[in-house]
């Protein structure tokens, strides 16, 4: 089968930015001639600043203002050279001041990124096992995905869950040297911490366990000297088995970014060859003066001053919010918060009114924070004053309600997203959402619509007529195995006259988490799952069926409500969600290219993804060979004549209203075999039973190709394509089983889909709807393609970027 299209992330990612961007919210710029960390100038007016990493506001201290200002007048803006050969007279006070710090060896890199490119592939080699928290920083993950075409394994576990971390190590230990464990020392969206002293008794249990924590957000702040929250977990002294990074910039007031290590060995593998820290340039002389006026403030008493006004502020503002009902995710001694939004369009809406109303914070969006986990992130420094903070859960509260109701958003909808329990005591409760005017009708069978009503709005599209769902409803219930009992969702929204603006059909099902993933990808999960049948696989509700194939979804766009028709239907699909545990929503199918619609689902939260192109043969009007020809290419005529005709006397071709039981058995072989061959869409093997009833319902027929030199007493199909008529006379070509033996020689395939084509043309049927995947070899048969795509949705992050990570390559 020809390979099918795979989602660029870093397409969503931009579509995801550019919509930010548009609303005048992300990618500004300060305007003003002189900044004090307090306040910043945007769009012309003066707005209180929120959004800072320079938690002690030590980028304005005067010392080190003043430091800076001297390095420059002493050494020059720049130290041109690799450190290989020479280093600025100033980085080797600065290494000893950190040394004396830490009281362990350090590397300096320019800044924090650098340092995990410099450190981890020194460290790592291909006998070692990485294992990451799915929130660690995007630097280490980028560091760490270099190491892929090394034939390092990399595994991801959900967040700060050591229960899985052990569960990995117990079972890969035999095959690696060491396990690497990697996560942040405090995360920088939520502000919450990696369980570091649990971290070094797991470490102590298992011997192969490594560590390598990105204190970046944890330093100066926290700690003896200001060494950050990591080491103040350790007594601050580095554990034996731990590469511990930190910043220069952030809290600490410079730039740069630091790795330090336990033991001669792990320092002296990086310090003498460390990939970019050999070929980049240094740090200014100005940062390195700022950063040793930085150290000698670290090293004295003032920098427990600092910590301790800086956790007064950080206690009053969470004091003020435990007076509201605004969802806060996690509360801590860090300087970061996070407002959950629940989805992009509020969180874009609620940044914006902040913003106009005089004060700046983040917004935190997907990649950073799950699709279905927006909200806004709110930082303390000790530039702020408590009366801005004041101010700050004033606006938070008056303008958190407008937006819930702006945004038919609820309290509800967010706590639920973010797993939290509801408040003990409302308190200073938001607007109530807005009235929906819209209706939305839920079913668990096509027996309770009206079959023509159906049909009208969606039966003339594929094998989703009544009839055919009907027939999938058996089919797919009362199985032995897990994943092929479906549970179905019938949806209506009609307007308040009573029209129908949407319909569409759902199914909650048993799916594999790599359905949509690289090759590669599920190539290697299917040999866990010789042992593992379920191992990565999680209940999803989609739109539509794993069997069906086109747009599920009608929708009156000339609708004035169809937006709002939409978003009640999302709200129907949470519901769901939520009663069967599914793990994540699809909406498949959808037409690619669709901009406003794309827009509209990026607000709701829902990730763009490339689906594999549909194919349709639409031009079935011809009576002769010749006529038909006319409606391919010049090179496909070419394509047809020596790959296709050239074969078809090779074959007897029969149309068969049922199968006798030896031929639907081995016609069910078939089936399997393809499925074995294909991962292009890893979906788990039908039930027998899906083929026995196709044999029995008058609606599927079977396009039999045979061998003529086969013995006719003897001889059985070389392929058998499951094809399916609806009410509206579309032909569906729902599933092939081919022999692989004959595959190449005889050219089984294509000419399969020639003679499923001349059958569907002879029914005189209006199209053929060829589905996805092979959509090349489809495509020099005469069928359209047409792009798709879906629009995805999950509980967390962890499934999908633990696929991303997750090519634990075959090293056979």
């Amino acid at each position: 089968m020809a390979k099918i299209r795979h989602n660029n992330l870093l397409d969503t990612v931009d579509s995801v930015l550019s919509m930010s961007r548009k609303k005048g919210i992300i990618h500004l710029h300060a305007e003003d001639e002189s900044l004090d960390g307090r306040s910043l100038i945007l769009n012309g007016s003066k707005v209180l600043h929120f959004g800072t990493c320079g938690y002690l506001g030590l980028e304005h201290h005067p010392e080190v203002k003043r430091a800076a200002i001297d390095a420059i007048e002493r050494f020059g803006t720049q130290f041109p050279m690799s450190r290989t050969y020479i280093s600025n007279p100033l980085y080797r006070e600065l290494e000893t001041m950190i040394q004396e710090m830490y009281q362990a060896q350090v590397v300096i890199s320019k800044n924090c990124t650098l340092s995990h490119l410099t450190t981890i592939p020194s460290l790592i080699r291909q006998t070692d096992l990485v294992i990451l928290d799915h929130q660690v920083h995007a630097s280490v993950q980028e560091a760490v995905k270099k190491m892929l075409t090394q034939g390092v394994t990399v595994e991801m576990i959900r967040h700060n869950n050591l229960e899985m971390l052990e569960d990995r190590i117990k079972k890969q230990r035999s095959n690696f040297d060491r396990i690497w464990y990697m996560a942040d020392g405090v995360y920088s969206m939520y502000g919450d911490f990696a369980p570091i002293k649990e971290m070094i008794a797991l470490a102590e249990k298992y011997e192969q366990l490594h560590l390598y924590v990105d204190d970046a957000h944890g330093m100066s702040w926290a700690g003896k000297h200001g060494t950050g929250y990591v080491m103040s977990q350790m007594d601050n002294k580095l554990y034996r088995k731990m590469v511990l990074t930190a910043n220069l910039g952030k809290a600490f007031g410079a730039c740069g970014g630091l790795s330090l290590f336990p033991n001669e060995e792990w320092y002296n593998k990086v310090n003498n060859f460390g990939g970019p820290l050999t070929f980049s340039v240094q740090i200014e002389p100005a940062t390195l003066g700022a950063a040793l006026a930085s150290a000698r403030i670290h090293r004295s008493n003032r920098i427990y001053a600092y910590q301790e006004e800086l956790q007064k502020k950080i206690a009053y503002f969470n004091a003020l919010l435990k007076k509201t009902n605004l969802p806060l995710v996690h509360e801590s001694q860090s300087p970061i918060f996070f407002i959950g939004t629940g989805t992009m369009d509020m969180g874009n809406h609620l940044v914006q009114e902040l913003l106009q109303d005089g004060l700046y914070v983040n917004l935190a969006t997907f990649p950073a924070v799950p699709a279905k986990n927006i909200g806004i992130r709110i930082t303390i420094s000790l530039n702020n004053t408590y009366d801005d903070i004041e101010v700050l859960v004033d606006k938070l509260c008056l303008h958190f309600g407008k937006a819930l109701t702006a945004t038919n958003q609820t309290l509800e909808k967010i706590r639920k997203a973010f797993k939290m329990t509801p408040p003990s005591e409302p308190a200073l409760s938001p607007l109530p959402a807005a009235q929906n005017p819209l209706k939305l009708l839920c079913f668990n069978t096509i027996a309770d619509l009206d079959p023509a009503t159906w049909n009208e709005h969606l039966g003339n599209r594929g094998i989703f007529d009544w009839e055919g769902l009907r027939f999938l409803e058996e089919t797919f219930a009362n199985n032995e195995e897990e994943e092929n009992n479906w549970a179905f969702r019938y949806y209506v929204v009609e307007d308040p006259e009573g029209k129908i603006v949407l319909m569409t059909f759902a199914v909650i099902a048993l799916q594999k988490d790599d359905m949509f993933s690289e090759v590669s990808i599920s190539k290697v999960l299917e040999k866990e799952r010789e042992l593992n049948p379920y191992y990565l696989t999680s209940v999803g509700l989609t739109m539509g069926t794993l069997f069906t194939e086109g747009n599920h979804l009608f929708l009156d766009r000339k609708s004035p409500h169809w937006k709002k028709a939409l978003k009640t239907l999302i709200g129907g699909f949470y519901k769901d969600q939520e009663k069967e545990n599914a793990a994540n929503i699809l909406l498949r199918d959808l037409d690619a290219g669709d901009k406003e619609m794309e827009d509209f689902m990026l607000e709701q939260d829902f990730v763009k993804i490339d689906l594999p192109e549909s194919g349709v043969v639409e031009h079935l009007n011809w009576t002769t060979e010749e006529e038909y020809r006319k409606t391919l290419s010049r090179k496909s005529r070419e394509q047809f004549a020596a790959k296709v005709k050239r074969n078809e006397h090779l074959f007897d071709v029969e149309v068969k209203q049922q199968l006798g039981t030896d031929e639907l058995e081995y016609a069910i072989q078939l089936f399997a075999n393809v499925k074995k061959n294909n991962y292009g869409i890893n979906n788990f093997l039908y039930p027998d039973k899906l083929f026995y009833l196709m044999n029995e319902n008058s609606s599927w027929e079977f396009v039999v190709l045979y061998l003529k030199d086969d013995p006719a007493a003897t001889r059985m199909p070389v392929s058998v394509c499951f094809c399916h008529i609806n009410n509206d006379n579309i032909y569906s070509p729902a599933l092939i089983g081919m022999n692989y033996a004959y595959l190449k020689e005889y050219g089984v395939y294509r000419q399969t889909l020639y003679q499923v084509i001349r059958r569907a043309n002879a029914l005189t049927c209006k199209k053929v709807n060829f589905g996805i995947s092979a959509s090349i070899e489809k495509k020099k048969l005469g069928a359209t393609l047409y792009p798709k795509v879906g629009y995805y949705q999950a509980k967390d992050n962890y499934t999908m970027e633990m696929l991303q990570a997750t090519i634990a390559l075959d090293k056979e």
